[in-house]
């Protein structure tokens, strides 16, 4: 599978409606993949195949399966989400618990060599912080009980957008030398800072307003679709045939920038004590 043709390639994208999820099935669909979009929302392009699907409703992920059935699936983009201000269940069933739900039902029919790419954040970058307790949640494979894990950990619903971003990678993390070993197929994450998409005004409250201010002045803007759905077309393809369980950051050198100031404050810092 070559990153330009996807020709005879059955792709499953969520969040296809609009922002990343669109143009990335889009740039699928021009290079001749076969697109089964998943969205609650009618995607505004002419797609292989719409389903209906609530990512926060167990019955209607489950029903997703008729619909993508008649033939293997090559690949699995993982893209919907929603921001903070859709509330602590919203977030923790569409962004988490939904997503490993669909994924699952869905891994049985991705073909050997096939992969999934999950989009987490630069916000869930503080996942080591809690790798520990992530590494919990990410062993739990049933809805009710991941809901009452939850629930038993507040902690997780202290800025729930950064929370289940940071379990994400986590999980992603987890199962990806299983998925690679067992079954041939590569699972792993898209790490993007704030990006240009319809609900970007939602999710200023995730990032918070000064840190954009600081991201823009380090990297020049903010991102674009297509600045993420590109990376996300590498992970899905055969060039990253050796890449398995990464969390790629995507954000315009931001973490670099950030890391370059904290070692020279500390060099000034280091010289004022001299």
């Amino acid at each position: 599978m070559s990153l330009m043709n996807w020709s005879g390639k059955r792709i499953v994208v969520t969040g296809a409606a609009s922002g990343i999820g669109l143009r990335t099935a889009e740039l699928l669909m021009e290079n001749g993949a076969t697109v089964i979009a998943l969205d609650r929302n009618t995607p505004p392009m002419d797609v292989s195949r719409y389903i209906h699907v609530d990512l926060g409703d167990r019955d209607s992920i489950d029903r997703t399966l008729e619909g993508i059935e008649g033939g293997p699936i090559h690949g699995l983009c993982n893209i919907a989400g929603v921001p903070g201000t859709a509330g602590d269940e919203a977030v923790s069933r569409i962004n988490y618990i939904g997503l490993k739900r669909l994924t699952g039902l869905i891994l049985p029919n991705i073909e050997k060599g096939g992969a999934i790419v999950n989009l987490c954040s630069t916000a869930g970058n503080r996942w080591p912080d809690r790798a520990g307790l992530l590494w919990d949640l990410a062993q739990i494979q049933d809805w009710d009980e991941a809901t009452a894990w939850i629930e038993a950990h507040p902690v997780m619903l202290e800025d729930s957008y950064s929370k289940f971003k940071e379990a994400l990678v986590v999980w992603t993390k987890s199962v990806a030398s299983e998925l690679f070993m067992r079954h041939g197929v590569r699972i792993n994450s898209v790490c993007p800072g704030p990006v240009e998409t319809p609900i970007f005004d939602d999710f200023v409250g995730s990032f918070g307003r000064r840190n954009l201010d600081d991201i823009v002045e380090r990297t020049g803007r903010i991102a674009t679709p297509d600045d993420v759905a590109h990376p996300v077309l590498f992970l899905l393809s055969d060039l990253s045939r050796w890449i398995v369980g990464v969390d790629l950051a995507v954000e315009g050198g931001l973490r670099a920038s950030r890391l370059a100031s904290v070692i020279l404050q500390g060099d000034a810092l280091g010289g004022a004590r001299d």
